[in-house]
């Protein structure tokens, strides 16, 4: 498989659901405009490379296939494996849009459910063609996602195992030593007030795998048209339709884009005023007008202040240490060891240390969605720049696993693995399999998609109704009135 390929089947996987919201969601004279726009420029950045010589071979793709379907199960997706809690949410979202007209309008007060329902559109629209809801669909649909995720992560690391090994497992240290110190002193973990911890991306795929693969999608094209291809302009049609996929992630994204942009054209802005680029920015940012005012209609966040606001402040503080600057320890020692503070990406590198810590202080909802998703894409893309020069590093020495200077990257490998590691084992030890053959031992039963009629009776029930209201769009919006089916 070639980069270009890659690109255009990444831009493809991203801008599907896009186009089944723009038809779905929208009057009709808006969708066929959405829709023409969306074919249009994915047309016009449609990347052809018949000239360049495969980068992936097959074998290496049943391979990255195999650890996509792997990983996808071991995530809960499906319902083969062990399920978090936000199960509750996420089958029930995938449910309502199955037994749903569309745009989904709630039985109990006939409002329109505002939401990023970008992941599940495409194996709910399948499920609707099939007549039952289909797991299979959804399983199916996420091993694609992430599959064209770890094809890219391979590529940029020269197919690096031990590499995609701390992609999958930086972040989180501060969290296990968090946890290490409460046992030491005899104190059992609890919950925080609210989360201000940098999670793993394996750890991320039990959470909110909805939100992780197509950020994993976007970080890896931005990378791309950065770093390979000086011309990050061309990403933006990858931020706007990673919209309907997640809200706070795609904010994040914007920002950084922006930088990206402004880095690469600060020297010569009249590059960027070309045809070409400006076709790159303009037409996306038109294309996603109709989709900003959906999300406008929604409600506010539950809660939103800057971290220091609420209390206890001391216990916030406590867990906010491990959790974030531990972490942040971490990745700049990473950067040290590896000289990426005298690469050329060195001010960009600098640029997401800043936003990371700036985005930690704020909480929005009230458990902190906004830096538990939004520090996502950040992490990812210097995960993404760290490997990159990882894998050159240790190529350039052969035997770096036995220098000095190769024992914390070593020691961070270890640490970082073991909260993934907890994970797939609790998948390997609680699932379908294990359940049949040791009934008496296992309990195992995934979360149900059908018990509530709804995703908002679903979290009046299981969360609160605050939390819930939070997915109600507004009576009387600009998106009601003028732009809603």
């Amino acid at each position: 498989m070639k980069t270009t390929l890659l690109r255009n089947l990444s831009l493809g996987y991203l801008l599907l659901p896009n186009v089944i919201f723009s038809i779905a969601w929208f009057r009709v004279p808006v969708s066929v405009c959405l829709v023409i726009g969306l074919i249009f420029m994915y047309v016009q950045g449609y990347e052809r490379g018949k000239n360049l010589q495969p980068v992936l071979k097959a074998k290496d793709l049943l391979k990255f296939a195999v650890i996509s379907l792997l990983l996808v199960a071991f995530s809960g997706i499906g319902g083969f494996c062990f399920q978090a809690f936000d199960y509750w949410a996420h089958n029930s979202k995938y449910y309502t849009l199955y037994n749903h007209s569309w745009p989904v309008q709630f039985k109990e007060n006939s409002r329109y459910a505002c939401h990023y329902f970008g992941f599940f559109l495409v194996p709910a629209l399948i499920s609707k063609i099939l007549g039952e809801l289909s797991g299979i669909a959804l399983y199916l649909w996420a091993s694609i996602g992430l599959f064209l995720g770890v094809c890219w992560v391979f590529i940029f690391t020269n197919k690096s195992y031990i590499s995609f090994v701390l992609f999958l497992s930086l972040g989180g240290i501060g969290h296990l030593c968090k946890v290490l110190l409460l046992q030491a002193i005899d104190l059992n973990y609890h919950v925080p007030p609210f989360f201000t911890e940098i999670w793993p991306v394996m750890y991320q795929t039990q959470w909110a795998p909805n939100q992780l693969i197509p950020i994993i999608i976007v970080s890896c094209i931005l990378f791309y048209d950065f770093a390979y291809m000086q011309r990050p302009e061309r990403s933006f049609l990858a931020v706007i339709a990673i919209f309907i996929w997640g809200i706070f992630p795609s904010i994040v994204f914007v920002f950084i884009f922006s930088i990206l942009v402004l880095m690469r054209y600060v020297k010569n802005p009249k590059a960027l005023l070309s045809a070409q680029a400006m076709m790159n920015v303009l037409v996306p940012a038109l294309i996603f007008i109709p989709t900003f005012f959906y999300f406008l209609a929604g409600k506010s966040s539950v809660i939103m202040g800057f971290i220091w606001q609420f209390d206890p402040l001391n216990e916030i503080a406590f867990h906010y240490f491990f959790g974030v600057v531990v972490d942040l320890i971490v990745l700049v020692g990473l950067v040290l060891i590896l000289d990426l503070h005298k690469s050329r990406y060195r001010n960009i590198i600098y640029i997401l240390f800043t936003l990371l810590i700036l985005i930690s202080l704020v909480r929005m909802g009230k458990w902190n969605d906004w830096f538990l998703r939004g520090s996502t894409p950040i992490l990812t893309l210097l995960s993404l720049f760290i490997l990159h020069r990882f894998s050159a590093w240790a190529k350039e020495r052969p035997d770096w696993y036995k220098m000095k200077m190769a024992y914390p990257i070593l020691i961070f490998l270890f640490m970082g693995s073991v909260v993934p590691i907890s994970h797939i084992t609790r998948a390997m030890q609680q699932n379908l399999i294990t359940e049949l053959l040791f009934p008496d031992i296992v309990d195992f039963v995934p979360y149900p998609y059908n018990k509530f009629e709804d995703f908002y009776q679903m979290g009046k029930s299981i969360y609160s109704e605050q939390e819930a209201n939070q997915f109600l769009g507004e009576q009387g919006s600009f998106y009601e009135l003028y732009l809603s089916r």
